[in-house]
């Protein structure tokens, strides 16, 4: 949607005068370069595809060269942001996973943890949405399924998605409890 200050233009449309493109991708620069064109009360251009697909922006040449120095000047210390961030995830789900399975074998647990929170992913651990203590319960049913049943092979052999995990449910239930865990009510 195209805003007075954001209006959309066409790839092919006619660069302004002293602006750059900035193809999304890079979080840190489209946003400084969107924050710092709207400080200096420049126009932004949001450069979508012809179903309005946004591709990038425009933005003042010269702020976007700012935003790249400082981008490149402060790489190392988001970088050891973004570790010291996904090291707390990491202890929080082992923490978690302790707690909920105490009886777990020691050596599933950073399996499990960095199987999960993988990033990029679309794995449980990393789902913003669901309550720590359930992506832990969902992570660890999954490595029980994967793990200690026959679920891989059942599928191999051609059995549906469903019937092998009918077929698994007892053995995963009875794994979940032996750890100390709570069993689940459906397949």
């Amino acid at each position: 949607m195209s805003t007075p200050h954001e209006p959309e233009v066409r790839f092919f449309s006619a660069m302004p005068p002293g602006y750059q493109f900035v193809p999304k991708g890079d979080v840190y620069i489209t946003k400084n370069c969107r924050k710092r064109t709207h400080e200096a009360d420049q126009p932004l251009y949001v450069v979508v595809s012809k179903d309005h697909k946004p591709l990038g922006l425009r933005c003042p040449t010269s702020i976007y060269d700012a935003v790249l120095a400082d981008h490149q000047a402060t790489a190392s210390k988001r970088a050891d942001a973004v570790q010291k961030r996904d090291a707390a995830i990491e202890g929080s789900f082992e923490n978690t996973i302790v707690k909920l399975f105490p009886k777990i074998p020691k050596a599933a647990i950073p399996k499990i943890v960095s199987h999960a929170v993988k990033k990029h992913s679309r794995r449980v651990g990393r789902a913003g949405t669901v309550d720590l203590d359930e992506r832990v319960h969902l992570a660890v049913r999954a490595h029980i399924r994967h793990v200690h049943t026959d679920y891989d092979q059942l599928l191999k052999a051609g059995m549906g998605k469903q019937a092998a995990r009918g077929k698994i449910w007892d053995k995963l239930n009875e794994t979940a409890k032996e750890w100390g865990g709570r069993s689940a009510k459906v397949a």
